[in-house]
């Protein structure tokens, strides 16, 4: 396997584990706060975050991408100077629109609360603002990071993000709760505010701790590129604008299910409440649980991208193929059994982490998990190969796939909830839809343009057969003790990753050479291969 391949595979390690950690603070965070603020206290909290994620897609996707694909070029061809310029460049225009779409959140705080039809919201979005330039200022020093292939500060950095939220954002929602439920959002919301500085402070302290490796780098490069400030500052925009505007499609959807979902229930007939505690129960209980297995998919994306512009740049095609096709089995190996698992367990799992459902809206939640935990599967596709196909160079087709996506989600939401008998779950099934093409069209795209011949038993028949194997044993496991409480779940759980996990090694879902390049991979491959 090539340096790029295992830097990739490193890398992806690195923030693959950061990023589990980081899921289970967080849910530490989320759960409790859910099961504290109830329904409608999560509705404010929920009701922010899209437009949030939407004003913050431009610091947080296109431009981290852009820096760490132009850092990793200027490496590969010895000029460290000219990555040291790029993040400077990039620090500036972020620092720059961290400052312009905090202010424009503060001051539009009232109309985006009244436009989501829950005007209570407002503190919610004023509570959140100066996040937007905390985070802007942050992944510049990401994006420089890892295209300098050094993921740990990135890692470290999350984790005290989630730490902190945890701590201070759980403390001041309960404190505020006596107040009313957009207090206590709000509460948690300036946690996250607070988590974001402290992130930044933590990725800060960790690049000058390395500010003498990059400073001797400098003085043993072997190139230099004579490129201006203002013609990096055209090439970093020429590479972030498609990828943020493929990113926003995500937090865009997050606002229309905001904008839409409470519009058309009231429609049908809901109650005020009614349709705000089913909004809560999908943007809360069940997209939650569906986000969590892309943690490690996105993972593999950002570190797809240096890898393979690395590889791209020193014509080192064969290694451009053997990542595209590592991250898409990856993401099968992780995306099958995550989707198989939450729709065979989805009431168990549910009932065990929010114990303050009541029976009526736990079958809600449980059916609307069922429904979109067929998406975890398409979500890893989309992740993924957005990742080695912006490393090839053509950010803006995955831009393209997910706004056809996005065009059929709401076509089919718009359909599906006017209908009585389906109501919200058609919010559910528009979500599985938009990342169902967007991840396809991705596939083939990719496979394409690498020419890549995709060894299909390896890649697609095993982690499938493993799958398989493991659903059963959650099935049957899961229905023997339904009635166990906590040991009916958990024990399917351990009895599904034992079986998944034994599979994988008696059919050897990894190759010799894929084992060496994954740490602790060597024992794994005595195991499987005893050597």
């Amino acid at each position: 396997m090539s340096k790029t391949t295992r830097s990739f595979v490193t890398g992806a390690a690195i923030l693959a584990v950061a990023g589990l950690i980081v899921k289970i603070i967080g849910a530490f965070f989320r759960i409790p706060l859910a099961n504290a603020v109830g329904s409608v206290g999560m509705c404010y909290y929920e009701v922010a975050y899209p437009y949030y994620a939407g004003l913050l897609v431009v610091s947080t996707a296109g431009f981290p991408t852009a820096i760490s694909k132009m850092v990793s070029e200027y490496v590969s061809l010895g000029d460290y100077m000219g990555a040291k310029r790029v993040f400077r460049v990039a620090l500036l225009i972020l620092a720059g629109i961290g400052l312009f779409t905090g202010a424009l959140m503060f001051a539009g705080s009232s109309a985006l609360a009244n436009l989501s039809t829950f005007a209570e919201a407002d503190l919610s979005f004023k509570a959140l603002a100066p996040a937007l330039f905390f985070v802007s200022i942050m992944c510049a020093y990401r994006g420089y990071l890892q295209g300098m292939q050094m993921m740990t500060g990135t890692a470290v950095s999350q984790v005290a993000e989630q730490v902190f939220k945890l701590i201070i954002g759980l403390f001041l929602a309960i404190r505020l709760l006596p107040k009313g439920p957009e207090y206590a959002a709000m509460g948690a919301l300036i946690g996250v505010t607070i988590s974001e500085l402290a992130g930044l402070i933590v990725i800060m302290i960790y690049y000058f701790s390395k500010r003498d490796i990059f400073e001797g780098q400098i003085e043993r490069q072997t190139a230099c590129r004579d490129i201006d400030r203002g013609t990096m500052a055209n090439q970093l925009v020429a590479i972030a604008l498609p990828i943020t505007i493929g990113a926003s499609i995500s937090p865009l959807s997050g606002i229309v299910d905001s904008a839409l979902i409470g519009r058309i229930l009231r429609g049908l007939g809901f109650a005020e409440e009614a349709a705000q505690t089913a909004f809560s129960l999908l943007r809360t209980n069940v997209t939650t649980l569906v986000n969590m297995p892309s943690v490690l998919t996105m993972a593999l994306a950002m570190s797809l991208v240096p890898a393979i512009s690395y590889a791209m740049a020193q014509r080192d095609y064969k290694s451009v193929r053997t990542n595209v096709q590592l991250g898409l089995k990856l993401a099968l190996i992780i995306g099958l059994p995550c989707a198989v698992g939450l729709f065979l367990l989805s009431e168990q799992v549910l009932s065990l982490l929010y114990p303050s459902l009541s029976p009526v809206n736990l079958d809600i939640a449980s059916e609307l998990l069922k429904t979109a935990s067929v998406g975890v599967l398409f979500l890893s596709l989309v992740q993924s190969m957005t990742g080695a196909i912006q490393g090839i160079g053509k950010p803006s087709i995955p831009v393209f796939n997910l706004f056809v996506g996005f065009v059929l989600k709401v076509i089919t939401m718009s359909v599906l909830m006017r209908m009585p008998h389906i109501n919200i779950q058609g919010a559910a099934v528009s979500t599985v839809v938009l990342y169902a093409y967007a991840g396809l069209a991705d596939v083939v795209y990719a496979l394409r343009v690498t020419k890549l011949h995709v060894r299909f038993v390896d890649v697609v028949l095993k982690p499938a057969v493993c799958t398989g194997a493991m659903g059963v044993a959650v099935y049957f496991c899961g229905a023997l003790l339904k009635d166990h409480g906590r040991l009916g779940t958990i024990l399917p759980i351990c009895a599904g990753v034992a079986v998944y996990a034994l599979l994988c090694i008696l059919l050897r879902v990894f190759t010799e050479t894929e084992l060496l390049q994954i740490p602790g991979g060597k024992k794994l491959r005595r195991i499987m291969y005893r050597k």
